[in-house]
C-alpha cells in the first residue's frame, strides 16, 4: 500500500524496494490482460507504487491526479501510460529510469515487479472449488467459503532484482493489503519464498484492520499470522507483528465503522495478549471519510517507523544515514480500499 511507502520517507528513509505483484486480473488490467490474451504483466500496483515513492514535490500532484484519470469507459491512463514505459524501454525493469527523465521525479527508491513473467493466480477454497484469477478473491470477499490453498498458473520464476533486494535488506515491511491477492501470492514466483526465510533483515508484518470472509472471517492476530507460516514453511517468519490498537479511536465512530463492515462480512481483528508470538499493540490507524473506513494513517506508521528499534539496538531513523536499505511487501490499492472500489484497477 502507498501509505507504508511514504510513511517511511516521512520517517527519513530513502532507499527502499518496493516489491509489487504483477498478477492483477480485476478492472482495467483485467481487460488489458484479456485483450492481449494474458502475455502481459499487471501494471495497476506497480504505478501506483511508483507514485508513493514519489518525495514531494511541485510536479507529483498534478501527475498522480494524470494518471488516475479513467475515461467513461473506465479504462486508466496510468496503466496505459506504464504500458507504453514498459514498452518503450522493453520491460518493467527499467521503467523508473524513464519515468525520472520524463517527469523530473525525485525518488526515494525503486519499484520491484516480483516476477518478469505474466501468470495468473489460482485458489482452491474450502467447498473444493478452484479459481483462476485473482479478481475472483475480490469477487467473493464476503463469502463464508474460505480460501485454503493458492497458487501461480503457470509457475514462474520470481524476478532477479526482487530476490536480490530480499538478500540485501536491513528491513522487511510485509503489508497491509489483500492477504492472498497482494501479500501471500508475492512468494509464490519461484525463490521467493527461500530468499524471504534466508534474508537476516528484520522482518514486520502489519496485519490488516479487518478481516475478511474468504481470507480469514473472525480471527485473532495469532491466526493470522499463522497464514504466513503455513505459506513460508517456517513456524514464526516475523520478528515482529504489528496489530493495529482500535482502542485508541473515537469509539462511537469506531462502533458506526464496524456496523458497515459488518454488512460486507469483515470483522476486526482480535488481538489475543495470551498468544504467544513477537506480536505489538500500536496507534497505527484511522477512521476515515463518510462511511467510516479504517485505514493505516501515514502520520503514525510514520512515528511508529522513527521509534522502531533494530535488533543492533539501533533506533530505525538512526540508521537512515548509513543508508538501510528496506524492503515493503504490500499492497497498492489495500484491503479497505478495495471494499470501497469493488475492484477499479
Amino acid at each position: 500500500m502507498p501509505v507504508v511507502n511514504r510513511a517511511l520517507i516521512r520517517a527519513g528513509c530513502r532507499r527502499i524496494w518496493s516489491i509489487v505483484t504483477t498478477f492483477d486480473s480485476g478492472g482495467d488490467t483485467g481487460r488489458m490482460r484479456t485483450d492481449e490474451r494474458g502475455q502481459i504483466l499487471a501494471y495497476s500496483d506497480y504505478w501506483r507504487s511508483l507514485m508513493s515513492l514519489w518525495v514531494d514535490g511541485e510536479h507529483r500532484a498534478a501527475w498522480e491526479e494524470m494518471l488516475r484519470f479513467r475515461d467513461d469507459r473506465g479504462r486508466s491512463f496510468g496503466n496505459t501510460f506504464l504500458r507504453f514505459l514498459a514498452d518503450k524501454t522493453g520491460g518493467l525493469r527499467t521503467v523508473d529510469s524513464l519515468f525520472r527523465d520524463l517527469t523530473g521525479a525525485r525518488l526515494a527508491g525503486e519499484v520491484v515487479p516480483v516476477s518478469l513473467e505474466p501468470a495468473q493466480l489460482c485458489f482452491r477454497t474450502a467447498s473444493g472449488r478452484a479459481y483462476c484469477g485473482e479478481h475472483h478473491l475480490d469477487e467473493l470477499r464476503m463469502s463464508d467459503d474460505r480460501v485454503e490453498a493458492i497458487w501461480l498458473e503457470p509457475n514462474v520464476p520470481a524476478n532477479e532484482e526482487a530476490l536480490d533486494a530480499l538478500a540485501q535488506a536491513d528491513l522487511i515491511v510485509v503489508g497491509p493489503g489483500s492477504l492472498y491477492g497482494s501479500m501471500l501470492v508475492n512468494f509464490l514466483p519461484r525463490g521467493m519464498r527461500d530468499a524471504f526465510v534466508t534474508s537476516r533483515a528484520f522482518k514486520v508484518l502489519l496485519t490488516n484492520i479487518m478481516s475478511v470472509a474468504n481470507e480469514t472471517g473472525h480471527c485473532t492476530q495469532h491466526e493470522y499470522a499463522a497464514c504466513f507460516a503455513r505459506q513460508l514453511g517456517v513456524p514464526q517468519p516475523f520478528d515482529l507483528v504489528v496489530v493495529p490498537d482500535l482502542a485508541a479511536l473515537d469509539q462511537q465512530a469506531l462502533a458506526q465503522s464496524q456496523r458497515y463492515y459488518a454488512l460486507e462480512h469483515a470483522h476486526p481483528l482480535t488481538f489475543d495478549a495470551s498468544a504467544p508470538g513477537p506480536y505489538r499493540l500500536a496507534d497505527v490507524a484511522l477512521i476515515e471519510g463518510r462511511y467510516g473506513r479504517l485505514r493505516h494513517c501515514e502520520d503514525k506508521l510514520s512515528r511508529f517507523f522513527r521509534l522502531l528499534n533494530l535488533p543492533n539496538g539501533k533506533a530505525l531513523a538512526a540508521t537512515w544515514a548509513e543508508g538501510t536499505a528496506v524492503v515493503t511487501v504490500d499492497d497498492v490499492h489495500g484491503l479497505a480500499d478495495r471494499s470501497a472500489a469493488g475492484g477499479h484497477r
